[in-house]
């Protein structure tokens, strides 16, 4: 019995994996038509397009803000600041949502500059580009989401189709013994 039940087990799991975990994996125009049927489910809230700058040197920072307010690239404030083998400014830019940082959590979510955190010569500083609007997540931003999902759904259609094909019938006799 327990070698019938290891049989059937790794036949279960054959089966499953070649119905829906790998062919979710290699379908990729099936992914593709699962996500834009479905891609109103998957949303980014709202969040910061921002920067946060971490200057070591409290003379530099009015010159990173004017940098900023110039239109200067990060990566173009970064070479003019970060000039000698000390590195005087990090800057961490990215889009961030609620929850993402305590930093960005704890200032307005206005475009511009944050209010200056000094701590022992270092200042921070947030400057917000722009505050995006809730929006649809691209296929390559919430792939394993998607994946996770379309996989959810291979296995509930093949379960249907199996179940269509084979009716399943209790053996009434059989459930009275068991109970």
């Amino acid at each position: 019995a327990l070698m019938g039940e290891y049989r059937d087990g790794i036949l279960l799991f054959d089966l499953t994996d070649q119905k829906v975990w790998s062919k979710a994996v290699k379908d990729t125009l099936g992914l593709e038509a699962f996500y834009q049927k479905n891609k109103n489910s998957y949303r980014w809230d709202t969040r910061l397009d921002a920067g946060i700058y971490t200057v070591k040197d409290t003379k530099a920072v009015q010159k990173v803000k004017n940098f900023i307010k110039s239109g200067l690239s990060d990566n173009d404030i970064l070479k003019e600041v970060n000039t000698d083998s000390l590195q005087v400014l990090t800057i961490e830019s990215a889009k961030f949502s609620r929850k993402d940082n305590k930093l960005i959590d704890s200032i307005p979510w206005t475009p511009g500059f944050s209010n200056d955190i000094v701590n022992a010569g270092t200042t921070v500083f947030v400057y917000v580009r722009k505050v995006l609007k809730p929006e649809v997540k691209e296929l390559n931003e919430a792939k394993g989401l998607i994946t996770a999902d379309y996989q959810n759904y291979l296995e509930k259609e093949w379960i249907t189709s199996l179940r269509a094909k084979y009716p399943v019938a209790v053996n009434k006799e059989v459930l009275a013994k068991i109970k």
